[in-house]
């Protein structure tokens, strides 16, 4: 799914493009940071939860190195630049609410900046609220309509809200948006993803074994990959054949969350308690929080 949607391939760093050519001055810099901190996100920033939301999903949709308009520098005195640079920190740092308040305030300022909603739409899909991601991603849409990033992530988006049509038609516009071999691999795993939610096996693990095939070194890609073409044998019956999968997806590892509570689930079903405690485990460390009682 868009992991990094989003490595769906998550990428390794985050570019994003400047809105502006202008350099401002350090007044004029300080003066909008302390309106973006104090305004936007308050001095509640210190207390949030570093881990406030899942780090990724199947899908794996960080905008990252796709976004296409205005490269970060890192020496910028643009006011817009640097908040926009201060928010993708806190995503980094798994603090979404303080991201999503940078964000919240980066698209009053600039409404016609794409990468805002890219990010905030980020940001709504880790924490799970698809419907405002869908929002976001259509407004990236209207402004770039071939733009990879938000094709892939609606996939996902309405995936998760069950609106499979719609969910269909963004992942083959994905797909048509692809300009690399990670973007085609990342698209294909999200439709398996896909297909695996809507019971449509047999085009999920054609999907999921052609992106395995496609591009063999991105690793996130091939985790959830495996992820997926392990559930559509426990879906079939065949737990035997899902364990090598859900190992090899253990190995590569991902920022996926639920993919350790689901091999969890299937490992802990099986008497396979070390092992499902171990992916428990994983699956706190990325959310922060406790899997349910059951699980121990």
């Amino acid at each position: 799914m868009y992991d990094n949607y989003p490595k769906y391939d998550v990428p390794q760093q985050n570019l994003i493009q400047r809105f502006f050519s202008q350099r401002w001055s350090a007044i004029i810099i300080e003066i909008v940071m302390t309106i973006v901190i104090t305004v936007a996100a308050g001095a509640a920033f210190d207390f949030f939860d570093p881990l406030d939301g899942e780090r990724a999903t199947s899908a794996d949709v960080t905008p990252g190195e796709r976004v296409k308009e205005d490269e970060v520098e890192s020496e910028t005195r643009d006011p817009l630049a640097f908040a926009r640079s201060l928010g993708i920190d806190y995503i980094a740092a798994g603090r979404m609410t303080a991201a999503k308040a940078i964000f919240d305030w980066l698209i009053k300022a600039a409404p016609d900046a794409g990468s805002s909603y890219a990010w905030r739409g980020y940001v709504n899909m880790q924490t799970r609220q698809y419907i405002e991601a869908q929002a976001d991603y259509r407004r990236l849409l209207e402004r770039r309509p071939a733009d990879f990033d938000g094709h892939n992530a609606l996939c996902w988006a309405y995936g998760e809200s069950k609106d499979f049509a719609r969910a269909k038609a963004h992942c083959q516009r994905a797909l048509e948006s692809a300009v690399s071999r990670g973007e085609f691999a990342s698209a294909l795993e999200n439709r398996c993803w896909l297909q695996v939610e809507m019971g449509d096996y047999a085009a999920a693990a054609t999907d999921c074994r052609l992106s395995l095939s496609y591009a063999p070194e991105y690793g996130e890609v091939n985790a959830l990959a495996h992820y997926n073409l392990g559930r559509v044998h426990v879906a079939r019956g065949k737990t035997s054949e899902a364990l090598p999968h859900f190992r090899e997806a253990l190995r590569i590892g991902s920022s996926y969350a639920k993919m350790y509570l689901d091999i969890g689930e299937v490992y802990a079903t099986l008497g396979h308690q070390a092992a499902a405690q171990a992916s428990f485990e994983q699956y706190r460390r990325l959310t922060g929080g406790a899997v349910l009682a059951a699980h121990g």
